[in-house]
């Protein structure tokens, strides 16, 4: 049986998401030989940390909203089916990858990451008012910038 969260779950994790990704990108940046994967990584990093701050906001400010709502058994079912495909990585865990694989396997392994938590978050716009949305959708869009960031990373290597 699926989990059931209630908003301020959602935005733990969501910022649980972007804390781990912070530590993934650090770690690649930091071991990673290839100096232009190790600085798109820290720019990504400080990025991450930009959203989880935001994120921690917007949960602060949850309490005092009337204009969210929960999420519907569906849209729970859907956010619980992304974290158990491991979306959000403990961050140890998150360490151990980027430390253990080649660049190219961790460049891969990092757009995945983002892949999904375009996802997990086009779920959590849906689940809060509509200002709060809008910032939301405007971090779906860094995060399909990261991708395409990666993406093109990837093709460098070769």
């Amino acid at each position: 049986m699926a989990a059931i969260f209630n908003s301020d779950e959602v935005f733990q994790m969501a910022m649980q998401l972007e804390e781990t990704r912070r530590t993934f990108y650090e770690a690649l940046a930091h071991e990673c030989p290839n100096r232009q994967v190790a600085t798109l990584c820290g720019q990504l990093a400080g990025q991450e940390m930009e959203h989880y701050n935001l994120f921690k906001k917007m949960r602060e400010q949850m309490a005092r909203k009337t204009d969210s709502r929960r999420l519907s058994l569906e849209e729970l079912d859907f956010v619980t089916a992304l974290l158990e495909d491991k979306v959000v990585l403990d961050a140890d865990q998150a360490r151990k990858n980027a430390l253990r694989g080649n660049a190219r396997e961790m460049l891969d392994l990092a757009i995945k990451m983002e892949k999904d938590s375009v996802l997990f978050y086009a779920e959590l716009a849906g689940a809060v008012g509509p200002k709060d949305a809008a910032a939301v959708q405007e971090i779906i869009k860094e995060e399909k910038k990261h991708v395409r960031d990666l993406i093109a990373a990837r093709r460098n290597l070769d």
